[in-house]
C-alpha cells in the first residue's frame, strides 16, 4: 500500500501547472483509495473513504481549466460518481455528478472538430 503512495506522491507534487497531469495522478490516487475502501472495514474504511474523496475533489479543482469534453476530466467525473454510488451510498449525488458532466460535455461537442470525437481510440 505505502509503496504505491510513495510512487504517486512525487508525481502529484511535481505536476507543475499541467492540469491534465494533475487530474491523471490525483484520479489514480482517488481510485486507489476507493479500491481500498471497497474491502476494508471500520476505521481503515473510513480513512480510505476520506482520502479517496479528498483526492477526487482536488482532481476536480485541478481540472477546472480543462475543456468539458476532456476525456481525463470525464473519466474522473465517472469514477468519482462511482465512488459516491458504491462507497458513500449516495446514489443521488452519483447520478447528479455523472449527469452534470455528461450534459456539459454534450453541450460542447459541437465546438470540437469532428476528428476529435469520431476517432477510434
Amino acid at each position: 500500500v505505502d509503496d504505491i503512495l510513495e510512487l504517486l506522491g512525487p508525481l502529484i507534487d511535481n505536476r507543475g501547472d499541467d492540469s491534465e497531469t494533475g487530474v491523471f495522478w490525483l484520479k489514480m490516487k482517488g481510485d486507489y483509495f476507493r479500491y481500498i475502501a471497497e474491502f476494508e472495514r471500520d476505521d481503515a474504511r473510513e480513512d480510505a473513504k476520506s482520502k479517496a474523496f479528498d483526492a477526487y475533489t482536488e482532481a476536480l479543482e485541478v481540472g477546472k481549466p480543462l475543456d468539458k469534453t476532456n476525456p481525463l476530466l470525464l473519466g474522473l467525473a465517472l469514477n468519482f460518481s462511482v465512488f459516491h454510488y458504491e462507497i458513500m451510498n449516495d446514489r443521488d449525488q452519483a447520478c447528479e455528478m455523472a449527469r452534470s458532466y455528461y450534459d456539459n460535455a454534450i453541450a460542447d461537442l459541437d465546438k470540437l472538430p469532428k476528428d476529435d470525437y469520431y476517432r477510434d481510440i
